[in-house]
């Protein structure tokens, strides 16, 4: 009989915590507060609510990114017997999108339109990069990285 009751101050302690996490409704006008702390299926609820096209591509170009940076360490655990760099395609890609949200996040406070614009193509470009990689094509994900970030 405990076990019934333990069962269902879980479930009702899941669900609580579930409600609590959810997506502040201002984030599609700040794109910028909380929505790193966010998982990706979060990042996708605030996506759907959103009204501008690209602040919603941003933010689910944010959940795919985070997606495709948990392959990268869970394939780097499981080759972990090997010598790879994959490890250094996943720092890499997270730093490069770190800067980009930076400073993507300095130009949205002052103000540029445009901000928002330039940052999905940054996501898109390292979104790009890491399909690549994740593949196996390196030759491709070279070629990608040489290839100006503004065609």
């Amino acid at each position: 009989m405990n076990y019934h009751i333990l069962l269902i101050l879980g479930v009702l302690g899941g669900l609580f915590s579930l409600n609590g996490s959810a997506a502040n409704p201002n984030d599609c006008y700040n794109p910028f507060t909380h929505s790193a702390e966010y998982p990706p299926a979060q990042l996708r609820q605030v996506a759907k609510k959103c009204d501008e096209t690209a602040i919603a591509n941003l933010f689910y170009n944010r959940a795919y990114h985070a997606e495709l940076l948990d392959k990268f360490q869970i394939l780097n655990r499981l080759q972990a017997h090997q010598p790879t760099d994959d490890l250094t395609h996943y720092h890499t890609q997270r730093i490069f999108i770190a800067l980009a949200e930076a400073f993507a996040d300095r130009a949205w406070t002052r103000g540029e339109a445009q901000a928002i614009t330039l940052l999905n193509r940054q996501y898109d470009r390292s979104i790009e990069i890491a399909e690549y990689q994740l593949r196996g094509y390196d030759k491709l994900a070279a070629h990608a990285l040489q290839a100006p970030a503004n065609p």
